[in-house]
């Protein structure tokens, strides 16, 4: 687990940044909350951090002032910014910052920043298999999900499955197998499609519903497209394709 510490001056949203979010799942422990930059800077002469996640205004010792003290260490730091504090965080960037969130903080954003910051801590450790494993853990989730739900399988489900953007999860599938998520997904169906027409079992109808087609038209051609014939063409005839 990455040591995570956080910071803000407003209770309720120090208390919901440790109790909304699977940091554990992510990677990450919250060894310790503060309500100032100070009083986390004291906590860090004594317990170093891997990340930081701190408002970039607050009383006694801002967030800027936190990151200034910090500049040169390779502790990660995150910027929590309202509106207002755009211009102001943005002078910040040359220091540790790695990257700020605008408040209100969305749930999946805040996800998608800590996942690459789990990624970048993963390449910096000596121990090189640990980033492939990690996000090997992911695909294989992903792949596992798709195979035992195929009526459901989609980008957008499988990301919401593994708790990360469609967009995230879609460029980490491709740079991590070489090849779009919606390819495997699609194999997966019409590998399913012509184990169910061989068996001469189902009509094409119940086929496409049992792979979550709605319309049996569109399991046709998706069917075409990948094997190059239709699904009555693929029995050899035998097979009469009722819709």
């Amino acid at each position: 687990m990455y040591k995570l510490g956080i910071a803000d001056d407003e209770p309720k949203i120090l208390t919901g940044l440790r109790d909304f979010y699977p940091w554990e799942d992510m990677g990450f422990t919250i060894c310790t909350q503060a309500q100032n930059g100070q009083e986390l800077w004291e906590y860090l002469q004594k317990n170093p951090l891997d990340v930081i996640l701190t408002d970039i205004s607050m009383p006694v010792m801002s967030g800027i002032e936190l990151a200034q003290k910090l500049a040169g260490s390779s502790t990660i730091i995150v910027f929590l910014s309202g509106y207002a504090d755009f211009q102001y965080a943005k002078q910040a960037l040359h220091y540790n910052v790695h990257d700020y969130i605008l408040k209100p903080v969305k749930y999946q954003e805040l996800l998608d920043v800590f996942h690459k910051i789990r990624g970048i801590l993963d390449m910096e450790q000596t121990d090189a298999p640990a980033p492939v494993c990690y996000y090997q853990t992911i695909v294989d989730k992903v792949n596992q999900f798709i195979l035992e739900d195929l009526p459901e399988a989609s980008l957008k489900s499988a990301a919401a499955k593994v708790r990360l953007s469609p967009g995230y999860l879609s460029s980490l599938y491709k740079q991590q197998t070489g090849r779009n998520l919606s390819q495997f997904i699609l194999e997966a169906k019409m590998n399913c499609a012509g184990r169910m027409l061989s068996d001469g079992v189902l009509k094409v109808y119940q086929i496409a519903e049992k792979l979550g087609y709605e319309d049996p038209k569109n399991f046709t051609r998706a069917f075409r497209s990948f094997y190059g014939c239709s699904p009555r063409e693929y029995k050899g005839g035998g097979f009469y394709e009722d819709s």
